[in-house]
């Protein structure tokens, strides 16, 4: 709980206290004396410095006042709920079981293009990645307190800011030069329970030596609390809502309760087969009598079955509730964070600047338990229940000595293993940067800056309850001592006898036991647990079958980079003004190594999975590039009729890459000012993406996949008009005229790796706008942005449900059917290969559409003090996100599916009155697709009418801020004060089976309404 942790938030305060002798008397004059100093300005997506510079792109600002009244201590929390920003990846997105390794990460993905294309910029500097292998930085490593603002530039930054920029930049813009002291303090929780956060930020600053130096420095903290699946009625066990096959399609029963869809909407779905204290196969030929064949519980009681929907499950009955299976809805986060920056005027004319930064982010997430699905237990076991061993003897049991089975007398357990633990992460990741440099002017027209920026983030991650298999199935391997009488491991007695572990699943290596168990001289000490029924794995038991296995990563970055900026005007200027320009080089190194745990390195050498979490492989790789480049910006024509100014401005970089050669990119934009009231802007630019270090070295290591099999007889027929007859070619029948049901219930066995032969990807970005700042109407700006983005040789590392997907969808022959495998006896898919190849073709367009007003009543006449308003809006149509995942095959238009809805909205209106600050924010976009639309073509009947989309998002919040004492402000909020919560059947997050690229909320996360309460002084 937060309460444990007052004694940081102590040590914070007191930091908070030294920062307060930084401070100058008065803040206020700080600001005064710096919007005076104020003559140039530098814009995200160029590095000139012109006074009245216009950018030719869409920049989107949000500004500190607007994180603040947010009442949003996260940084991709408050950006996901802008436009551009909406497909972002935050706490809840990574909370499964199949990304636990990535649990707590931050990151920003602009136009759903991707993580990997959205180039994260702090003061237009590079900063280091937080996720190993890839460029993606982690937001949760910038201090929410130090930002000034945030700036979102749409389109190709690559000619400014090198590789990575493909859908545009997120600039995040700190304080500079700060002087006084903030100090920000908020607690505030959830109204459904859980998600309790405190929150603390100081930022002080002083000036020294008449203003020559300037020291600024920063402390944060920041903790939340884990939201679990008990936390919330429509997640707590039991009474979740899931969708099934209907039942009346598989029992003999009414169909009048039911309905006649084909999904219906039930609780307590259970699985046929698996059993918190097991479910014991005795006969040999599987004909108990029940669906899955299993005969009895774990206790001897006999199996009983619930209603059957299908695959592996069941509603009611004896297997273990699904409900159980469910992740943490958010994992806790803990954060802290300390910033010390520098400037010095060496002169007049230059300056030298340093800061360094330090974050600390941990994190834990609970994920399932172990399981499995054919432990055979030898039918000398003492601990089998006599009605159980009865059974197994009797004639056509697997213990019936004139029944052959190919197996030793015995019984076969399937089991959810939720008494041995629940696997858990816990993960630390820290993250320094430093920066130093020097700036200034060589004239009065032309400045220079020089700057060594470099950042390492290294992760410490543990996994918990990671099971030891050799030791777990000796353990169940227990016999009677003859000497003793006592129950004992098998292998204490001879560690010679190897167990044959889950014969449906991964069995027992011979020369794995006998070099990493019997070999270590592990036997010794073996405990031996019961597995029939529940609770019968001691705590000893438990803490010699499972061990933490350590894993480890480490990404640095060093960039060098020097440009001079300035103009002509020294020279000449043309009749329009003088030419601005900047030239500049710049030389990057990324470096990447991960280290799986010394269980998984075993794994790999043995070539069995050892433990729980399989194999792995050392994971290093690094590059460097040496670039050039330039910009300009050519005044052409001012003060005509209705061209009051026209200006071009040019950008253009090069690249050579130690892995991929050469690069060319460029930037042509223009603004034309037709009046004072309209400037109409347009760019075009060519932007270029370098394979990441784990898209280029990641070796060929052991995953595993859910699969969604495209012949299956429930989704043949909604694909494209080749899967049919594919899937009949492929099964030797066709799936309509004999059903093909996969039952496959747990994760296919593949292997994923990387590819050193990729090359860049390009992108192609047109944006054309218009800003209306009418005279007639003073504080009222509105801008209107079409932009298109095409982005072509992508690197895609198609997954496992992509390429079997792929291949009955498009014409075969095709290369998509040589990446997986099916099991000549059942006809699953068994096995796949994932790798990245230069092969897909993205393209994304839309509407951004902005506008703000500052309104004072005194402007309409109104004598009366009732206060100022300020009104935002940032509003976007997406028209097309469209992605071609291989040459010839069909687009998949994303549009209108979780995580890209075709039309959203974020509105805020502020109140400012004397001492008082009322603040009402609306974030919206219309509903979202649930299921695409060639499923709803296939079967019309699928779902229930109103369950085809997700709702639309409708939250509102709402601040209120009183200032007293000149320098403290009081503040209180509710976020989603409607309460406005996951739709029926979900917890917040939409599959990735309706969209295949995009993933998103349905339509909110399952936080609900949020209370919070704070503090802020400024002195």
């Amino acid at each position: 709980m937060i309460l444990k942790k007052t004694l940081l938030a102590s040590s914070l305060l007191s930091g908070a206290a030294v920062l307060a002798s930084l401070a100058a008397p008065s803040a206020a004059l700080a600001q005064e004396d710096s919007a005076v100093a104020v003559e140039e300005l530098v814009v995200t997506g160029s590095r000139l410095r012109l006074q009245d510079f216009t950018a030719p792109n869409p920049v989107s600002t949000v500004n500190e006042e607007a994180i603040e009244r947010s009442g949003i201590t996260n940084v991709t929390d408050l950006m996901q709920s802008y436009p551009a920003l909406v497909g972002s990846t935050d706490n809840q997105d990574l909370a499964n079981a199949a990304n636990r390794g990535s649990v707590g990460l931050n990151l920003l993905n602009l136009r759903n293009l991707g993580e990997k294309r959205t180039l994260v910029l702090v003061d237009g500097r590079r900063h280091v990645a937080g996720d190993p292998g890839t460029a993606a930085v982690d937001t949760n490593a910038i201090p929410v307190g130090l930002i000034e603002r945030v700036e979102v530039l749409t389109g190709g930054a690559s000619a400014v800011y090198g590789a990575d920029g493909v859908s545009g930049v997120v600039n995040f813009i700190t304080k500079r030069n700060f002087e006084g002291l903030d100090v920000r303090t908020q607690y505030g929780f959830s109204d459904e329970g859980g998600g309790e956060e405190a929150f603390i930020s100081a930022v002080g600053g002083r000036n020294f030596m008449d203003g020559r130096a300037n020291v600024t420095a920063a402390l944060e903290y920041s903790n939340r609390d884990a939201i679990s699946p008990y936390d919330r009625d429509f997640s707590r066990p039991g009474n979740r809502e899931i969708f099934v096959n209907n039942p009346a399609d598989y029992n003999n029963i009414d169909r009048g309760p039911w309905g006649d869809t084909t999904l219906v909407f039930a609780r307590d779905s259970r699985y046929i087969d698996t059993a918190l204290g097991g479910g014991v196969y005795t006969r040999a030929d599987f004909n108990s009598g029940t669906y899955s064949g299993v005969s009895f519980e774990g206790d001897g009681d006999p199996w009983v079955d619930g209603l059957y929907t299908g695959g592996f499950s069941m509603l009611g009955g004896s297997g273990t509730p699904t409900d159980l299976f469910q992740t943490e809805l958010v994992p806790g986060l803990e954060r802290w964070s300390a910033y010390v920056s520098g400037t010095y005027d060496l002169s007049a004319d230059h300056r030298v600047f340093a800061n360094v930064k330090y974050n600390n982010a941990k994190t834990s997430f609970t994920s399932q338990p172990t399981f499995d699905y054919g432990i055979f237990v030898p039918i000398e076991n003492p601990f089998i229940p006599g009605s159980i061993r009865a059974d197994a003897i009797a004639p056509g049991g697997f213990a019936d000595p004139g029944t052959d089975t190919g197996l030793p007398p015995g019984v076969l357990v399937a089991r959810d293993n939720f008494d041995l633990g629940q696997v858990r992460r816990d993960i630390e990741r820290e993250t320094i940067r430093t920066v130093v440099g020097f700036e200034g002017d060589l004239s009065p027209a032309i400045s220079y800056n020089v700057s060594y920026t470099f950042g390492k983030t290294t992760e410490e991650n543990d996994e918990l309850n990671n099971r030891n298999n050799l030791r777990w199935f000796a353990a169940i391997d227990a016999v009677r001592d003859p000497a003793s009488g006592n129950i004992v491991c098998r292998s204490t007695l001879d560690p010679s006898a190897v167990p044959l572990g889950d014969v449906f699943g991964d069995g027992v290596d011979a020369g794995a036991w006998n070099a990493a168990y019997a070999g270590s001289g592990a036997a010794a000490g073996c405990v031996p647990i019961n597995i029939f029924g529940e609770g019968g794995i001691s705590p000893e038991a438990r803490a010699w079958i499972n061990e933490t296995a350590h894993s480890s990563a480490e990404v640095e970055q060093h960039v060098l980079n020097a440009y001079i900026s300035g103009d002509t005007s020294e020279q000449f200027e043309l009749p329009a003004g003088p030419i601005g320009f900047v030239l500049g080089a710049e030389y990057r190194k990324e470096k990447s190594l991960f280290t799986p745990s010394q269980s998984e390195l075993l794994a790999a050498q043995l070539g069995y999975s050892v433990t729980w979490l399989g194999e792995g492989a050392v994971v290093q790789g690094e590059f460097d590039v040496n670039e050039l480049f330039a910009e300009l910006a050519v005044p052409i024509v001012r003060d005509l009729p209705f061209v009051q100014s026209f200006d071009v401005n040019l950008a253009y970089r090069f690249s050579d890459y130690s892995t991929i050669g050469t690069t060319d990119t460029w930037n042509i934009g223009g603004q034309w000012r037709v009046t004072d009231d309209l400037m109409i802007r347009g760019s075009r630019a060519r932007a270029v993406r370098a394979p990441n270090i784990n898209e280029l070295f990641l070796p060929q290591v052991q995953t595993f996949r859910s699969i969604t099999d495209p012949c299956d007889t429930r989704n043949v027929e909604a694909g494209t008009q080749y899967r049919l007859a594919n899937c009949t070619a492929a099964l030797g029948y066709s799936p309509l005229d004999q059903d093909f049901i996969d039952t496959t219930s747990s994760s296919v066995e593949g292997v994923v790796g990387g590819n050193p032969n990729l090359e860049s990807e390009t992108g192609d970005t047109q944006t054309l706008g218009l800003v209306f700042t009418p005279r007639f109407a003073p504080g009222l700006s509105m801008s209107l942005d079409y932009y298109r983005i095409t982005l072509k040789d992508a690197v895609n590392q198609f997954t496992a449900d992509t390429i079997i997907e792929s291949c009955y969808d498009l014409e075969q022959p095709n290369d998509f059917c040589n990446l997986f495998t099916r099991d000549p006896a059942t006809g699953f898919v068994d096995f796949f290969q994932e790798y990245s190849v230069n092969v897909s073709e993205y393209e994304t367009a839309g509407f951004d559409f902005t506008a703000q007003y500052l309104l004072d009543p005194v402007d309409l006449g109104i004598q009366r003090d009732i206060g100022r308003f300020q009104f935002n809006l940032a509003a976007n149509r997406l028209t097309k996100l469209q992605f071609i995942e291989i040459e010839g095959a069909d687009p998949t238009d994303e549009v209108g599916f979780a995580g890209a809805p075709k039309w959203q909205a974020n509105f805020d209106v502020t109140w400012l009155w004397n001492d008082l600050i009322v603040n009402y924010g609306f974030n919206w976009f219309d509903e979202t697709k649930r299921y695409t639309d060639e499923r709803r073509a296939s079967d019309p009947n699928y779902v229930p009418a109103d369950y085809w989309t997700y709702s639309p998002r409708e939250t509102h919040d709402i601040q209120v801020q009183y200032s007293f004492r000149d320098a403290y402000q009081a503040y209180a909020g509710i976020n989603n004060f409607t309460n406005q919560l996951p739709d029926r059947g979900t917890t917040g997050v939409g599959s990735t089976g309706a969209g295949a690229f995009t993933q998103g909320a349905t339509p909110v996360g399952p936080v609900g309404r949020y209370f919070y309460v704070g503090l802020k002084a400024n002195f």
